[in-house]
């Protein structure tokens, strides 16, 4: 409550907010003090002379280089030839790398430049609200998943006893075809649920309730957000990027607006009009219900 475009809700810096960063500098500082004079990591002394021969074929990268070993193994061994030099093939992973990080950085710059929005902003949008933004994520991240799991590829040939090539030639499919496929779902997953939520603003909540018409007919009786006309139909609402209810037991779950200023409250005759035209609502909208 009391968020808005211009302003940042919160704790500030200083000076509770600092003291505790500090505080919390110093026992990381000092556990990690303690763990690099008392601890002992990688006796070598106990494991033997080192012999590259015996090194496990099982070594797998840290995670945050598996998707660029990844890449290394999915990556054909193409070289390429320039006069009497040779570039082979793992220059092109580097600057793959170097292509990646560089799209990480300017993105945000590209997204204003196509959106028109250079405004600045405080509040976060629901992924639904945009989905060129979310299906680019999710293309992204089902990139990265082929990679990684790429990585560990002959891992996952010799546990499931199958061909180590198979793996290479799906892992190097599945990096072409399944970004693209992600983003059209993701996509369309993002406006469907933009469908819905203006569903529930014009028409209501789905209730349950099943009524039968004079003529034989079956509706459902949905239950109005907002205020509704003389004939009882709801009166369709604006939305305004904030969670839709979609069930009777979610009602009043999106919380309140901040009342009042900064130093004063809201006059207690304005909390009792707003009450009260608040009930009044829900009456006629239960009214109309009833008489349907």
């Amino acid at each position: 409550p009391g968020r808005t475009e211009h302003n940042v809700v919160g704790v500030r810096v200083m000076p509770v907010f600092a003291v505790k960063s500090g505080a919390f500098f110093a026992l990381n500082t000092g556990i990690l003090g303690l763990m690099g004079g008392l601890l002992q990591i990688n006796p070598i002394w106990n494991l033997g002379p080192y012999k590259p021969s015996q090194v496990s074929a099982g070594s797998q990268p840290d995670f945050y280089m598996m998707w660029p070993d990844g890449l290394q193994r999915l990556w054909p061994a193409w070289e390429l030839y320039i006069g009497h030099h040779t570039v082979p093939a793992p220059a092109a992973v580097a600057l793959i790398m170097g292509v990646v990080f560089i799209l990480l950085t300017i993105y945000p710059f590209l997204e204003k430049r196509f959106t028109g929005d250079y405004a600045h902003h405080n509040l976060l949008q629901r992924p639904r609200d945009v989905p060129v933004r979310t299906a680019v994520g999710a293309m992204a991240i089902a990139f990265y998943m082929v990679l990684t799991l790429s990585a560990m590829n002959d891992i996952i040939a010799l546990k499931f006893d199958i061909s180590l090539n198979a793996t290479t030639w799906i892992g190097r499919i599945s990096a072409v075809v399944l970004p693209p496929i992600v983003y059209y779902i993701a996509y369309r997953w993002c406006v469907g649920l933009q469908r819905s939520d203006r569903a529930v603003l014009e028409h209501g909540i789905e209730t349950g309730i099943i009524k039968r018409l004079p003529h034989g007919a079956y509706i459902e009786l949905h239950q109005p957000l907002g205020p509704v006309d003389d004939h009882g139909h709801p009166l369709p609402l604006q939305y305004q990027g904030a969670t839709v209810p979609t069930k009777m037991n979610k009602l009043g779950t999106g919380g309140s607006p901040g009342s009042g200023s900064f130093l004063f409250p809201d006059p207690v005759s304005e909390d009792v009009a707003l009450s009260e035209a608040t009930h009044a609502a829900e009456q006629r909208a239960l009214t109309a219900l009833r008489n349907r």
